[in-house]
């Protein structure tokens, strides 16, 4: 089921709220504690006021988008449950990486049709919004619903690379090799100045949590390498409005409405655009100071198991730190948790963080199970 999961999750952001659903099913059939740790509650608690909002603003639409957050909970919940240990969030991650690598091929080829063919056909596909591809240095979607969460998906697949080449056999390592330049040159082709930034950022913060010399020098190079293929390439220097305006709108919308913000839909209502491209004042405006101080509680949670992570030498922490540290750079002139696949990466990222976390903490959470009166104490 994992596989397919992956699989979906990967091919198109339609098919991608699939496996959620399904590992929402499994959790009740199986009885899958749901242990009511920061992330947990958190998001439920953010689930519930995206609710109210949508209904302060008389949204259905809002309201409705709202059970996506349940998905992102179910997904959390049934990969902790499910990543027990080491050796398995590493088969995880080579599963992960084994689809990532197909498509970002499959990127490649997009983008060489591209100069032979008119291929902005393919934004047809997907939910448009406001972005229309040109022919003129064409930014491809792979199987991505956008430019930029494809670009961000690629960033994270050559981070991931960069660790599983360290932690697998010599016979294997030639192929993460080449899947680093595949991953790059895709990430390249999309054109997204997010992403791009987010990957050198999290080529840097992988540098600091590393302690290797060799691998340290090795970042260098890829940092180097994409920073100069990134200012050589005309799609990533595509003319490009600036977010000043969107900012400056959505700080409105915010002021207009600070406490309940405007609904998941309300920006997009409101001034034509799904989100205002960056983290931290989409939330304001979609939420309120509730759902950022929500956020942020969430975050805050993930960032101290890091600490923890890092504090006991575990092998992943410079790989997890390193694509938090992407995601937060990428989300400067971004919002890719609000579409399904750059949601899911987010969260699987904690999920890993959270079942990593496991064997170090000493403090227990409160759990529920379906279908069982009261609670057990467990470790989270």
């Amino acid at each position: 089921m994992l596989n397919i999961g992956i699989l979906a999750t990967v091919l198109s952001p339609y098919l991608s709220v699939v496996p959620p659903i399904i590992m929402a099913f499994l959790i009740y059939k199986k009885k899958i504690p749901i242990i009511l740790h920061p992330i947990n509650v958190g998001l439920f608690l953010l689930f519930i006021w995206s609710i109210i909002s949508g209904i302060a603003n008389k949204s259905l639409l809002s309201a409705l988008a709202s059970f996506l957050l349940l998905l992102y909970i179910s997904l959390n919940i049934y990969l902790q449950d499910y990543l027990k240990n080491q050796e398995t969030i590493d088969k995880f991650l080579h599963k992960v990486w084994t689809c990532s690598f197909m498509a970002g091929i499959l990127g490649l080829i997009e983008k060489l049709a591209s100069y032979f063919v008119d291929m902005t056909w393919t934004s047809d596909l997907y939910f448009k919004g406001p972005y229309k591809p040109t022919v003129e240095n064409y930014r491809i979607y792979s199987t991505f619903g956008n430019p930029n969460i494809a670009g961000a998906w690629f960033a994270a697949m050559v981070l991931l690379a960069f660790y599983l080449y360290g932690r697998k056999k010599e016979d294997k390592k030639g192929w993460y090799l080449l899947s680093m330049g595949v991953f790059a040159l895709a990430l390249i082709a999309t054109g997204s100045r997010g992403a791009t930034v987010g990957l050198l950022l999290g080529i840097l913060v992988y540098g600091l949590c590393n302690k290797n010399k060799v691998a340290r020098i090795t970042l260098i190079a890829i940092f180097v390498a994409v920073l100069v293929f990134a200012l050589l390439s005309p799609e990533i220097n595509h003319p490009a409005k600036s977010r000043n305006i969107i900012w400056e709108k959505s700080i409105h919308l915010f002021l207009d409405k600070p406490i309940t913000g405007w609904g998941t839909f309300g920006i997009w209502q409101n001034i034509k655009k799904t989100h205002a491209h960056n983290i931290w004042i989409s939330m304001l405006a979609l939420y309120g100071a509730v759902g950022l101080t929500l956020y942020l509680w969430v975050k805050s949670y993930i960032i101290r198991l890091l600490f923890l992570l890092g504090k006991n030498n575990n092998p992943a922490f410079p790989l997890l730190a390193s694509i938090q540290g992407m995601i937060v750079g990428h989300g400067i002139v971004d919002f890719i948790i609000m579409a399904p696949q750059g949601g899911i990466l987010f969260f699987v990222c904690s999920s890993i963080i959270l079942s990593l976390a496991k064997q170090y903490q000493t403090q227990t959470y409160p759990e529920l199970v379906f279908k069982e009166i009261g609670y057990i104490n467990r470790k989270a």
